[in-house]
């Protein structure tokens, strides 16, 4: 839906099932499915405490200055509800100029650009920013411009939005919530506009960055007890807000002026610190391997970012988030960027990169280290201990903090043969440890550690997903060659192209012999992926949709249904989602029965038919099911990391199974 639309329709709400029909409206559009379609029974049920205790998850998560910040997440189910809240509250909505924050086109680059090349920058932060905002505030502001709701849809808006505050004992705004971003600045909007009436008076600069406000001036208008701080003071308070009087700085000419983590003094720039990191980590990596990089990258990472960062980093990840960062503010054309993005491109080749894991693995593996190696490079000795599980499992600690590692079933038995008569948490000792080896793994894009007895190799995996390909040049080549060969062209394509070529004009005969040395990811089989690149590509034109389908028709059997077929599969993409799409389309080429639908009757003799029928359903063989099964009680250690794999293990019966 577009934004004239959403404007158009959200103008004429005046129950609850208005609302309701809207939200669905703005979900289907949004995540491509009529499945869980949003209600008026649902925004009422999610609309209050009372009803639904349980809507917001609510953690801690540690501040770099010290202490906790109280986060708290809606369910999945509320969470939908409020994102399509927000796409509907921003085509309404347009903050005010000096808001900074949670607004398209803006950002801390923005902010930060305000107030360059000042004589003094004035840094001044809002306490407790969201928890200062009542439930009643915002049911009033709903129902003022642009928003103008009638009451009962502000009633429902604000009782989605706000949860109940153990500390104020009221309904506030949420820290966590995908709409409270953007009712901050709607709700700031009075705020910004005296501030920035006051920056006219005393001839100044004002920007807001969520709690985060900013002055600056050629002239000192800052000091304590002076009718500037004496004003901006009487208005934070009468809008309902307290300075933090700790986070309140003067910065002055000749010093390091800083706006929102970017340097202003002369132009809005990174640190020197921030680019220094970037070409140290990528010099150790180039020079002595990906385990000594990530050895020393891993403790570095945990001690800067730790508090907020759970789980085990991964560094490929942290060094291209690093460089985009570094690409919005210094721009593409920038050098340092340049040189830095073209080396870390170059080592890329030299590793797989894993967002989405491939469908036929559970967990592959990132890089070996022996026990000693990893000691040794980690600076830590690893211990034995049996865990509330029952497992035996590794720990250590590295830069203050404590990290377990899981074992391998059979690793478990080698290292701890009477482990059946062991209690959780007695010390193992066993000098078959010194043997072992210590693996970073990884899952779906998330690291964990594991031991075992043998060797692991890196595992050669790419999903398609990370294909970086022109999609029109892959069409184009599936027009002139047709499926088959463009299929083989994308694998070899893979294994021996380079970042920016294009696969219709490079010529493996003179890449290969430059590139034959490296490592990279293979796709199984050509075919199903070259159709699930395009069916799962959530970022192709409708003119791209176009010219696949029109493809797509000429390989379909029964080529009298083509037309029918064509329209049946446009369908379910856009009401099922692209994973439906990808199965009926696999149905169709095989005609009518998928993979596992022909392991049925090899099946039937071992396990019962609704096993069998939900193992179906998931799209595993029961060898795969086995495989996962085992796996995932190896990693169920207590404190460990579960591999989280894309079927709920509660609703399987593992012991019915895996016995039989």
């Amino acid at each position: 839906m577009d934004k004239s639309e959403i404007i158009e329709l959200s103008g004429n709400l005046k129950t609850a099932s208005d609302l309701a029909s809207l939200l669905d409206s703005i979900k289907q559009n949004e995540f491509g499915s009529i499945k869980y379609g949003i209600s008026e029974k649902m925004l009422k049920h999610f609309s209050s405490d009372s009803i639904a205790p349980k809507r917001f998850r609510t953690f801690k998560i540690r501040k770099k200055s010290g202490g906790f910040r109280e986060i708290k997440a809606p369910c999945r189910q509320l969470d939908i509800i409020l994102s399509c809240i927000n796409i509907m509250l921003k085509a309404i909505y347009t903050p005010s100029d000096t808001a900074m924050g949670f607004t398209s086109g803006r950002s801390v680059l923005s902010n930060a650009q305000v107030h360059v090349g000042h004589n003094y920058v004035f840094n001044m932060d809002l306490k407790d920013f969201f928890p200062s905002i009542p439930q009643a505030r915002l049911w009033k502001r709903l129902q003022l411009p642009p928003f103008n709701f009638p009451k009962e849809i502000a009633n429902i808006l604000a009782g989605l939005c706000c949860s109940y505050d153990e500390t104020v004992k009221s309904n506030v705004l949420p820290q966590g919530s995908p709409a409270s971003p953007l009712l901050t600045n709607a709700i700031c909007d009075k705020l910004d506009r005296r501030m920035k009436g006051v920056a006219k008076r005393f001839g100044l600069h004002y920007s807001r960055y969520a709690d985060d406000m900013t002055f600056s001036s050629m002239h000192n208008v800052y000091q304590e007890g002076s009718k500037f701080r004496i004003e901006i003071e009487r208005i934070i308070s009468e809008q309902g807000f307290r300075m933090n009087d700790s986070k309140t700085r003067l910065q002055k000419t000749g010093t390091r002026q800083e706006v929102t983590g970017l340097t202003v003094n002369a132009f809005a720039n990174v640190s020197r610190k921030y680019i220094s990191d970037l070409r140290w980590i990528l010099s150790v990596w180039e020079k002595e391997g990906y385990a000594k990089a990530y050895a020393l990258f891993y403790p570095k990472y945990k001690y800067e970012k730790g508090y907020i960062k759970k789980g085990e980093p991964v560094m490929e990840n942290v060094i291209g988030g690093k460089l985009n960062y570094l690409k919005m503010v210094r721009g593409a054309n920038n050098l340092a960027y340049q040189k830095l993005a073209a080396r870390f491109a170059t080592l890329q080749e030299l590793v797989f990169i894993d967002n989405e894991t491939d469908d036929t693995k559970s967990y592959i593996y990132v890089q070996p280290y022996t026990l000693k190696n990893f000691e040794e490079l980690f600076h830590t000795t690893i211990s034995l201990e049996i865990s509330r599980g029952k497992k035996v499992v590794g720990k250590c600690i590295i830069d203050s903090k404590e990290i377990v590692l899981h074992i391998s079933k059979s690793t478990q038995k080698e290292l701890c043969p009477e482990l059946a008569d062991k209690s959780a948490g007695d010390v193992i000792q066993s000098e078959e440890l010194g043997k072992c080896f210590v693996t970073l793994c990884r899952n779906k894009g998330k690291n964990f550690w594991l031991i075992t007895k043998f060797e692991p190799k890196r595992s050669r995996c790419m999903s398609i997903q990370n294909l970086k390909i022109n999609p029109d040049e892959l069409l184009s080549l599936w027009e002139k060659e047709g499926f088959e060969s463009a299929s083989e062209e994308l694998v070899k394509f893979i294994q021996y192209g380079k970042q920016g070529e294009s696969i219709l004009d490079w010529n493996p005969l003179t890449t290969s012999s430059k590139t034959s040395n490296i490592d990279r990811g293979i796709i199984d089989s050509g075919k199903e992926h070259l159709l699930k690149y395009f069916l799962t590509n959530r970022y192709l034109t409708s003119i791209q949709k176009n010219r696949f389908l029109r493809l797509l028709s000429t390989i379909i059997p029964n080529e009298s249904s083509n037309i029918e077929e064509i329209e049946r599969l446009l369908s379910i993409w856009e009401k099922e989602g692209l994973d439906a799409a990808v199965k009926t389309w696999m149905r169709l080429t095989n005609g009518g029965k998928t993979k596992n639908q022909k392991l049925k009757k090899g099946l039937a003799t071992k396990i019962g038919s609704s096993e069998k029928h939900l193992l179906d359903t998931m799209g595993i063989s029961i060898e795969e099911f086995k495989e996962f099964a085992e796996i995932q009680k190896e990693l169920e250690a207590d404190s460990g990391n579960l591999i989280d794999l894309d079927f709920n293990w509660d609703d399987i019966p593992f012991n019915e199974i895996t016995q039989k």
